[in-house]
């Protein structure tokens, strides 16, 4: 009992319980970062390895790591300083002390050490399977972070902090105690300005630069005057160094596009937390017991503000004139039913399938479709890594084979990379793993990175893409970072694929992101594809239906679309909700676009759209359709059961089958492939499924983010030597069955 009370009246203790009892909004960013960590938040988007198998320049390890520490000491210094202005002044005793702040640091290194500590435990496990020398490069990385970072706080604190020695400087750094104090000659303290006291929490021990254990002495004797002169000193450099963190990450904003300062994106995340502690540990220390109310208005006031004219700098598509507004009218959309435009776009689009077959080697071939899911780099990297196994398996036949091609995010960029490699080298598919490695290369730092130190700090920083001024943001940087791993090869106008695509030497492309405002889809083509707005019989005028598509070029001809920028069509289309901007068109009045995956993400409904239009001519003209499905995340045959929910789970958790929206897609969509399958004669249509499914003896499956890790990488390369896989596969492989292609031809 005695060590008890001991341990209680403890500084390191009383701290982190006044911590528990005053400050649970500081709490909750720790407890936001031990989630993170832990996949506890964000598991399916994979945000605990931004953690544990962190980037940096491209590679992992030590580097990497390196950067974490020192922005984990950054985020714990920032904590130390917040909280040293709001309870410093609870503890006068701090006063008389040599170096204050670092013996408050020690002190209040509870909870930071047990965070680091859990976190160190969790990158033991995670790489453990690989051996020690793998364990230990994060982990030294990590710990000489920490111990850099806080290193040059403490000497900037060395130098720049008074202590008792600076204001009596005839008398020892801890005066002893000097008998009864004189209060009404030395002054009340509680008449100054955030005023200290003496010991209300009845510390009596703390723990002393060298970790020893020291007894808490009275300090009743000295001036309260002087002992607020030193709390007030030391606030205003703490105040002073997070003003300088703040411009020093505005700077850093400057050099983003300098891939050196592109830090990993779990560090981006802890300098992000860092501000936010910055922000409230001001407000509260201002505003004391005002502070929730303050927060709130601060909140309000900033989202009106932020509603006026001149903050409205949304996200924008790159290559469109925004200063050409095009009418958004859902009413004029059924317009083009029945017209002569939509008769012209179907004919232009058949004489496309009629150079498609002139290519073929056979006088009715077998027509392809290729519907690809979403689901961040790991779909990207399956599409990639699945279309060239096909390629080669075929002969380099399987894209010539390909009328169509569509689908959500990550499984776009792999087929809009790989369509491209075909473009150039119909023979790209015997450079192996070559384009799969490219594909699947983080693009999450430059996005995480962007958000901290450009869109807080400088979201008025402009750049100019193809002569046209835009406002500079995270998308930016996705899309200049995909750029990069794609050697430049997609940094091209829209437009530029109008005059392949005519000629059937590369499959048609449909990118279809989803309008915000009213759900419908948008149709991104360089041809004419106004017969894709609605159901054929709507466009024939045999039913009174709604347009549920939108026609890109036709919405914005006058915004100049075929100049559209293709890599931002890619983004439109991969646009996931907070981790890119939605994208505002120049409409009138304004929508926005976010992900496909939001109404189609399998682009199935896409597909099946299309293959009605041309039924006829595919019938007389083709051996049979083969949709191919490639889904990077297998859901239809597993039921989630969870066990007993209480009144908090049902509160937060979504209600009925509105948390599962991409299965009720699976299901819709089936309806429609046997719909489709109804058009044709009897096994005229026929469905491949190539589900992604991550080896049963690996554990955790792969993640729906834009950051792989290597474990994730190597899983993708194994998937197709499942059976079942490889059976889909030999199955496909054979049915298409191509007689030997010249590849030049």
């Amino acid at each position: 009992m005695r060590f008890l009370r001991g341990l209680y009246g403890s500084f390191a203790v009383q701290l982190f319980l006044l911590h528990l009892r005053g400050h649970v909004l500081l709490l909750l960013v720790w407890a936001l970062l031990v989630l993170m960590i832990s996949g506890g938040l964000g598991a399916k988007l994979g945000i605990q390895y931004l953690f544990l198998d962190a980037e940096y320049l491209g590679a992992g390890g030590f580097g990497a790591f390196v950067h974490l520490g020192l922005a984990f000491g950054f985020f714990t210094m920032n904590w130390n300083l917040s909280t040293y202005l709001l309870v410093g002044r609870h503890f006068s005793f701090l006063a008389s002390l040599a170096r204050p702040f670092f013996k408050f640091c020690v002190n209040n290194a509870l909870l930071p050490l047990g965070v680091l500590a859990y976190y160190m435990s969790q990158l033991v496990v995670f790489w453990w399977p690989s051996g020690w020398a793998a364990v230990a490069e994060p982990l030294s990385g990590l710990l000489l972070g920490v111990t850099l970072s806080i290193f040059l706080y403490a000497i900037y604190f060395n130098v720049t902090n008074r202590d008792i020695s600076y204001y009596l400087p005839g008398r020892r750094l801890t005066p002893p105690n000097a008998g009864p104090a004189d209060a009404a000659r030395r002054g009340d303290p509680a008449a100054l300005p955030h005023p200290v006291r003496h010991n209300p929490y009845r510390v009596r021990t703390y723990l002393g630069a060298r970790l020893t254990v020291a007894l808490v002495r009275s300090v009743r004797h000295y001036d309260g005057s002087v002992l607020s002169s030193i709390f007030r000193q030391n606030h205003l450099n703490a105040i002073l160094i997070q003003l300088l963190t703040i411009l020093f990450l505005a700077a850093l904003g400057l050099l983003i596009d300098y891939p050196a300062f592109q830090i990993p994106a779990g560090a981006s995340f802890l300098v992000l937390f860092s501000l936010i502690v910055s922000v409230i540990g001001a407000v509260s220390y201002w505003f004391a017991e005002w502070r929730m109310v303050l927060l709130l208005l601060l909140f309000a006031a900033f989202n009106l503000l932020t509603r006026s004219p001149f903050f409205q700098y949304g996200s924008r598509a790159y290559g469109l004139d925004y200063t050409a507004r095009a009418p958004y009218a859902p009413a004029a959309f059924r317009e083009v039913y029945g017209s002569p435009g939509l008769a012209d776009d179907v004919a232009a689009t058949e004489a496309i399938l009629d150079r498609w077959k002139a290519r073929q080697p056979e006088p009715r071939p077998p027509l392809v479709v290729v519907c690809a899911s979403g689901g961040g780099l790991t779909a990207a990297a399956w599409t990639t890594h699945l279309l060239q196994q096909l390629q080669q398996s075929t002969r380099h036949g399987f894209l010539r084979r390909t009328a169509l091609m569509t689908g959500a995010s990550g499984g776009m960029l792999g087929l809009a990379y790989l369509r491209e490699a075909y473009l150039r080298d119909s023979t790209f598919a015997d450079r192996g793993s070559y384009y799969t490695d490219r594909i699947s290369q983080d693009l999450l730092n430059p996005v995480a990175f962007s958000i901290v130190s450009n869109d807080l700090f400088l979201p008025l920083t402009h750049v100019t893409v193809n002569g046209r001024s835009y406002r500079r943001d995270r998308g930016y940087g996705f899309e200049r970072e995909l750029d990069q791993h794609t050697a430049g090869w997609l940094d091209k106008p829209l437009a530029d694929y109008r005059a392949p695509e005519s000629a059937g030497r590369i499959p048609l492309l449909f990118v279809t992101p989803s309008i915000v405002e009213d759900g419908r889809r948008l149709l991104v083509s360089p041809q004419g594809t106004t017969y894709m707005t609605a159901p054929p019989a709507a466009t024939r005028d045999e039913l009174p239906l709604r347009a549920d598509l939108v026609d890109f070029r036709r919405l914005l001809g006058p915004a100049r679309a075929d100049s559209l920028r293709f890599l931002s069509a890619l983004r439109m289309n991969a646009t996931y909700p907070y981790v890119l901007p939605l994208v505002e068109l120049p409409t009138e009045p304004t929508v926005r676009v976010m992900d496909a995956g939001y109404r189609d993400n399998y682009g199935v409904v896409s597909a099946i759209r299309f293959l009605s239009v041309f039924r006829d001519w595919i019938a007389a003209n083709t051996s049979g359709v083969h949709l191919v499905r490639i889904n990077a995340f297998s859901r239809e045959d597993s039921v989630r059961v969870g066990g007993p929910r209480g009144i908090a789970d049902n509160l937060l958790s979504p209600v009925g089958v509105a948390g599962n929206i991409l299965g009720v897609q699976v299901l819709d969509q089936d309806v429609l492939l046997a719909r489709a399958a109804a058009d044709f004669p009897p096994g005229f249509f026929s469905v491949h499924r190539l589900d992604y499914r991550f080896p049963d003896d690996e554990g955790t499956p792969s993640s729906i983010s834009l950051h792989l890790t290597t474990r994730e990488r190597r899983l993708v390369q194994l998937a197709t030597d499942r059976p079942a896989t490889r059976a889909a596969l030999t199955r496909l492989v054979r049915e298409l069955s191509p007689p030997p292609i010249n590849p030049d031809n």
